[in-house]
């Protein structure tokens, strides 16, 4: 898997970190991770890294928008001469930046692709692996990817690319749980299974059943750690490019609907209709045809 003479150090151990540590542990690599608030405070362990993967957080701030002083912190911090692989999600161009920023390091960005709830399996067992280069560290792609677990898929790409792959990842998942939650309320509105009408859809292999559930554990809409966040940065990145993207735009407007009109729910509902409002579908006039 590994060098013998390689040691990995790794920034911030939230489930991003948290996860890829995990992963060099189950093989037996001489790992490390820094993150003092959670008590992982040996800088030496970083200083002396070949590798160091950057996990920090990247949030979105209302008034900011993309925030990247985590990671600007974490990148003043590495010493020496390093291959320095970022993890966290950044706007496109950000690790070019981090390059002419910091020319004695070798940036690359390898974007994660985890569930949250699942991340330590998501991140053993991946669909896919992307190394997002610079010129300086082209020719660390293939001893990156020998580092990380094997996947399906595998890509060597230009760090521009892989970070607008990302993005655009999570705003589609976005919008289909955008969509999911609004036809959820038009079946509800119809008298119709929902769960029924989303195994049906979702047999079909170019949708796929994921992030189509209107509750996802009690919840409408889409939250967490990396969706929202995400999504609006593309927004703001659109934004700035004079590009309007109005799908997604709408996405992030059906999700603030949904979770301002209800937070929260400890129970699906049933299917209901409005019997205030008489609704004609064909399957209901055919019944009454059949009466007639």
């Amino acid at each position: 898997m590994q060098d013998a003479g390689t040691r990995i150090g790794i920034i911030g151990d939230g489930v991003v970190g948290g996860a890829l540590r995990a992963w060099f542990e189950s093989q037996g690599a001489d790992v490390h991770a820094y993150d003092p608030p959670k008590g992982l405070r040996d800088r030496a362990a970083i200083d002396e890294a070949n590798v160091v993967f950057v996990c920090v957080p990247t949030p979105y701030d209302a008034v900011r928008g993309f925030d990247h002083s985590y990671l600007l912190d974490a990148m003043g911090s590495i010493t020496g001469c390093k291959l320095v692989v970022v993890k966290s999600t950044v706007l496109p161009g950000t690790t070019d930046e981090l390059q002419r920023r910091y020319p004695q390091h070798r940036l690359m960005f390898n974007p994660e692709f985890l569930r949250e709830a699942s991340a330590v399996d998501d991140m053993a067992h991946p669909d896919r692996q992307i190394a997002g280069v610079t010129v300086q560290s082209a020719r660390d792609a293939e001893a990156l990817l020998a580092l990380l677990p094997p996947a399906p898929f595998v890509r060597v790409c230009s760090a521009r690319q892989a970070e607008m792959a990302k993005y655009v990842a999570n705003s589609f998942l976005a919008i289909k749980v955008s969509f999911a939650n609004e036809v959820s309320d038009l079946c509800e509105r119809l008298g119709i299974d929902y769960a029924a009408t989303r195994d049906i859809v979702a047999a079909d292999h170019r949708i796929g059943a994921s992030h189509f559930d209107a509750l996802a554990d009690g919840y409408r809409g889409y939250g967490g750690k990396c969706l929202p966040k995400d999504s609006k940065a593309l927004l703001g990145l659109a934004e700035r490019a004079g590009v309007q993207m109005d799908v997604l735009a709408a996405a992030d407007a059906v999700n603030a609907r949904m979770i301002a009109a209800l937070p929260h729910i400890d129970a699906p509902r049933k299917p209901r209709i409005e019997h205030e409002i008489e609704i004609e579908t064909p399957d209901v006039l055919i019944e009454r045809q059949r009466a007639a």
